[in-house]
């Protein structure tokens, strides 16, 4: 966080030549304003990292170009529509500054404030519930941070003028960061705390077995992007974080405090309400209709509560966006938008939810070959997510209707029948629209859900911003966005 010192000169200067008794201290002392303080406490800096994590780390450039990489939405405007047409210099280094300097220059310098001050030896010390939350959002924040742009600063990162250049570090060296800090989040979550969060911790209000809930499944999330690294092992790791995990949608990882002020609103409905940017995928929108792409099924329960009619008017159809051919429609007249249902001014925002943890199990359980158990963890995830979205009465209806049969019979397929795919499929879904890097990582490490823009594959990476590029050129590396990251497929750059 940025401090300031205010300085009002001329009371300064009388005050300096009026009483020369004063030492120096003294002076520093009467040069302070106490209503512009130069240092912020744990709690006024804990909503802050908490508002940062949710708004500007994962819901804003980040989520929005992964939403048009994996097929969430089809870009009908702007930047958005040529970064869906593939345009030529439509992403480049310039498009990653401003999230990249708010990860550096903002969200991981507060979030190591507040672990110093909370830890042994700081002004606070003893404040070990803040402490374990600010490990767990920096774990985040560096996975959020790697998963996209692959090797990154850390080790001489975050020292300000002392080392201007830092070195990239690996992204496996970085993985063992993650995993170190969400275990020593943990342990700093179960010991005395001299304070606790409460009102400040937007989140869990301060709940540390919520945390502590938030630091296992997040174990269990990164576990399972090394399946192409170590699959077996992964796979066992995953398991064992996910048994500590959430226990049920009412753990999930969601910041539900914006507003309807201007500005405090969901950053999507900002986007959709003030530029009108994206629309529904034709490829999310196939796969609601037909279970998937290539099979004809009766549509998906979801459609009414995920999907608006062209316009928002009840009487037109719901008609998606052509990824790579949509013709621009930013007033919304010709393709529908992501309902209102979820993308409202004060719509909670998840980061992690209980459904994506039964995806997480259900897919280790299939890489080890547990079929059954694989299913039940599948179900559990697709029905959390059909509860959460108007379709509750298909969980284990006994309707005749025929929609209903199709529908069941596509997507609750049996343990012998279930696939890979199937489970990244109904993953994807759940994750619409927010945690779309999420689905962007599942698509590099699977190859599901199956893409279709005509214009060519997705960058399997984000680019280095320019800044870095200008200051610390020597340690950028220099990677095409054709390349994947260590976890994708084993290089480093």
């Amino acid at each position: 966080m940025k401090t300031i010192k205010y300085t009002p000169f001329l009371l300064a200067l009388g005050l300096v030549f009026g009483v020369g008794a004063c030492t120096e201290d003294k002076l520093d002392e009467i040069d302070t304003n106490p209503n512009t303080p130069t240092d912020s406490p744990v709690q006024l800096l804990l909503p802050q990292v908490e508002v940062d994590a949710a708004f500007g780390i994962s819901g804003t450039d980040l989520a929005w170009i992964s939403s048009v990489f994996v097929e969430h939405t089809t870009g009908v405007h702007a930047q958005f529509e040529n970064l869906d047409k593939r345009a030529v210099g439509s992403f480049t280094n310039n498009t990653t500054s401003n999230n990249w300097n708010d990860i550096y220059a903002g969200e991981l310098v507060d979030l190591n404030l507040i672990i110093q001050k909370g830890s042994d030896g700081g002004s606070e010390a003893g404040a070990w519930r803040y402490v374990g939350i600010a490990k767990v959002l920096k774990a985040y924040t560096l996975g959020i941070t790697t998963d996209l742009f692959g090797r990154i600063p850390y080790s001489e990162a975050l020292q300000g003028d002392a080392l201007l250049k830092p070195v990239y570090d690996k992204q496996q060296d970085i993985y063992t960061v993650i995993d170190d800090l969400l275990t020593d989040a943990i342990a700093d979550l179960d010991k005395t705390s001299s304070k606790s969060p409460t009102n400040a911790d937007l989140f869990y209000g301060g709940d540390a077995a919520k945390w502590k809930k938030v630091a296992y499944s997040l174990k269990a999330r990164y576990y399972n992007h090394l399946s192409k690294r170590d699959p077996a092992g992964s796979a066992d790791k995953a398991l064992a974080a996910a048994a500590q995990g959430f226990a049920s949608p009412a753990d999930n990882f969601t910041f539900t405090k914006y507003t309807t002020a201007a500005i405090g609103q969901n950053p999507w409905y900002q986007e959709q309400n003030d530029r009108g940017h994206f629309a529904v995928s034709a490829t999310f929108y196939s796969i609601l209709q037909n279970g998937t792409p290539t099979v004809t099924a009766d549509d998906d329960p979801r459609i009414p509560f995920l999907v608006d009619p062209v316009g928002r008017n009840a009487s037109n159809p719901r008609v998606a966006a052509p990824n790579g051919t949509a013709i621009a429609d930013q007033g919304g007249t010709t393709y529908s938008r992501i309902s209102t249902n979820i993308v409202d001014a004060t719509s909670a925002q998840p980061l992690m939810t209980y459904a994506e943890l039964k995806f997480i199990e259900a897919e280790a359980q299939l890489r080890k070959g547990n079929a059954t158990a694989a299913y039940d963890a599948y179900v559990a995830g697709v029905n959390a997510d059909l509860n959460a979205k108007g379709g509750s009465t298909y969980t284990n209806s006994t309707s005749t209707n025929a929609n209903v049969i199709a529908f069941r019979a596509k997507v609750f397929m049996g343990a012998s029948n279930l696939t890979l795919r199937d489970i990244i499929t109904q993953k994807y879904v759940a994750a619409f629209p927010y945690m779309s890097i999420e689905s962007y990582n599942d698509y590099r490490r699977t190859g599901f859900p199956v893409l279709n823009n005509p214009k060519g594959p997705a960058p399997r990476r984000f680019p280095y911003p320019q800044s870095e590029i200008d200051t610390n050129g020597d340690n950028v590396p220099n990677v095409p966005l054709a390349s994947g990251v260590w976890w994708d497929d084993g290089t480093e750059d």
